[in-house]
């Protein structure tokens, strides 16, 4: 029986701000468990330190040099002929990816059957400094989601930490709306629904740690 995989992912997390790796402040007892009786990697580093080139090393296994992948504004598609999602796929699973993508074009699956996407509404998609844009719906299910749940007017730009800055606003919506626990609810949604005959290979990946 082949085994089931995970795989967590966030953005630029700092290796120590793990509880089990000694940090003041940090709570992680989930986390901490999965390293106690899995493996803790505590001389591991990626790829490449900024996001987007460090999500394209674990998509293809390549370093920067070789995927090619600096930023998104380049608008370079991503047609890569192996990914890891595409390798579980040929031998067999079912695979999904909640979360942040962060590739070229927005809907691209990389590889994966299926994608459930939020990737933050980035300006780049959004055309918000723009005469046009990317239509929201086509580019996030998140924010799609979070309209239809808290109402029209509401926007991520307006909440919560804002990514790739010190900027902090309160999340003012209940807790089971944010973008984490969405993330992680439709990851088990996908537990529920998913085709029992074959075993899963799951990327639950989350964007506000960025």
């Amino acid at each position: 029986m082949k085994p089931n995989v995970i795989l967590i992912m966030v953005d630029q997390m700092s290796g120590d701000c793990l509880g089990i790796n000694g940090h003041p402040d940090i709570e992680t007892p989930n986390l901490d468990m999965m390293a106690k009786e899995g493996f803790n990697f505590t001389k591991a580093y990626s790829a490449v330190p900024s996001c987007i080139a460090a999500r394209a090393a674990v998509i293809t296994g390549m370093k920067q040099k070789n995927h090619g992948r600096v930023g998104y504004g380049e608008g370079v598609p991503w047609n890569y002929e192996n990914t890891i999602a595409s390798e579980f796929a040929k031998a067999g699973y079912h695979t999904q990816c909640v979360g942040k993508m962060h590739v070229h074009s927005e809907r691209n699956l990389c590889g994966f059957h299926n994608v459930v996407l939020h990737n933050g509404y980035f300006k780049f998609s959004r055309g918000k400094d723009k005469s046009s844009g990317t239509q929201f719906e086509q580019c996030d299910d998140y924010l799609k989601w979070f309209k239809e749940k808290e109402g029209s007017s509401v926007d991520l730009a307006d909440i919560g930490l804002d990514r790739n800055s010190w900027a902090a606003r309160p999340w003012g919506y209940p807790e089971q709306s944010h973008p984490t626990n969405w993330v992680a609810s439709e990851s088990i949604d996908f537990l529920r629904r998913r085709d029992n005959t074959k075993p899963f290979f799951l990327k639950m990946s989350q964007t506000v740690d960025n």
